[in-house]
């Protein structure tokens, strides 16, 4: 929370009953002596207009975002080649790598049962084993993520060899092991379960995938930290998405305005930030259902209509809604391609 408004306020959250929703806690607090603050916010775009749909269709047409059993991050000719049609198209290259990590996670999700039914599975163990194919092999041939594919070979095995495990589920023993392979945290683990070239062909493999082996990043946090900088140069008071948590708010935005703030004429009550792009395309609309989904709980739990800042801008299809959608704006150069 910003230090000026917020440190008696969260005292005060603790008096008022567990049923009232933060909505309702903030009118109290805003309502019953301390008077609102008025902010005005002019949100210069960092592009002219919002992303239109046609553009992303003929991205799709162009048939240089996917292919098959590639899951990895595009290198030399092939990022040569989608940079080539984004500055064709007038999109950015920023862009194009959202629209295509959604519609890998789309394929990996699409296809993953190829590693859940029995037969198939059973294919995939000996094709890796016994044949000694390669993880990059088998990726092409069931268009999965190399790293997906690895998990439930190994997910087998360690509970064959140890059927107390009972699941593989992350949370439970045989996921914690699984995991510890998989991202080498143990030695034993990595020396008992795999062989030399099983453990080379992990290697390669999460060097290629960026769908089935995510790792940590810290550029969300450093764009979220962005918007905090923007917001105190404005000396607008507002609660973090960690303050929330702690108040106990069933819905935590990542940042929840405390000032009567409008951004380029609409009231924000509060703002949710995404480092990637919001598309259109009907191909990945189940991705910007889960963001308009989201900013309905938000609008139930605090009463009022925000924004979502999406870094990497968004389709126009998104310009209608009740949300307003932003790009990265004042934040970022995002948008500058230079070639």
């Amino acid at each position: 929370m910003t230090a000026s408004s917020l440190s008696l306020a969260a005292v005060a959250f603790i008096f008022v009953s567990a049923q009232t929703t933060a909505a309702a806690y903030l009118d109290h607090i805003f309502d019953s002596g301390t008077k609102r603050v008025k902010r005005k916010i002019t949100w210069e775009p960092a592009a002219y207009e919002p992303v239109p749909i046609s553009k992303e269709i003929e991205l799709l047409r162009k048939d240089v975002l996917i292919r098959r059993g590639e899951f990895g991050k595009l290198y030399g000719s092939r990022q040569l080649e989608v940079e080539l049609e984004c500055c064709e198209l007038g999109l950015t290259f920023q862009q194009a790598l959202s629209i295509r990590k959604q519609l890998l996670i789309k394929k990996a999700r699409m296809n993953h049962w190829k590693l859940k039914e029995k037969d198939s599975l059973k294919g995939v163990i000996s094709s890796f084993q016994t044949q000694k194919k390669s993880l990059a092999e088998i990726a092409v041939d069931l268009d999965l993520p190399p790293v997906s594919i690895f998990r439930a070979i190994m997910a087998r095995r360690v509970l064959e060899r140890h059927p107390d495990l009972q699941a593989a589920n992350r949370r439970r023993p045989a996921g914690k092991v699984l995991q510890s392979i998989i991202f080498e945290d143990d030695e034993e683990y990595v020396d008992t379960f795999l062989s030399k070239w099983e453990l080379e062909e992990l290697q390669s493999a999460k060097k290629r995938d960026m769908i089935g082996y995510v790792t940590n990043s810290t550029s969300p946090q450093d764009w979220e930290n962005e918007l905090y900088s923007f917001l105190d140069g404005h000396g607008i008071n507002y609660a973090k998405e960690e303050d929330l948590k702690s108040m106990g708010t069933k819905s935590t935005p990542d940042c929840l305005l405390l000032d009567d703030v409008s951004i380029n004429g609409r009231k924000v009550r509060w703002i949710e930030f995404k480092s990637y792009y919001a598309s259109g395309l009907r191909e990945n609309w189940w991705f910007t259902k889960k963001l308009l989904a989201q900013s309905k709980k938000y609008e139930d739990e605090f009463g009022g209509e925000g924004a979502i800042i999406m870094k990497s801008g968004f389709s126009e299809t998104l310009a209608s809604s009740s949300t307003l959608f932003l790009d990265s704006g004042p934040l970022s150069t995002d948008f500058i391609c230079i070639y």
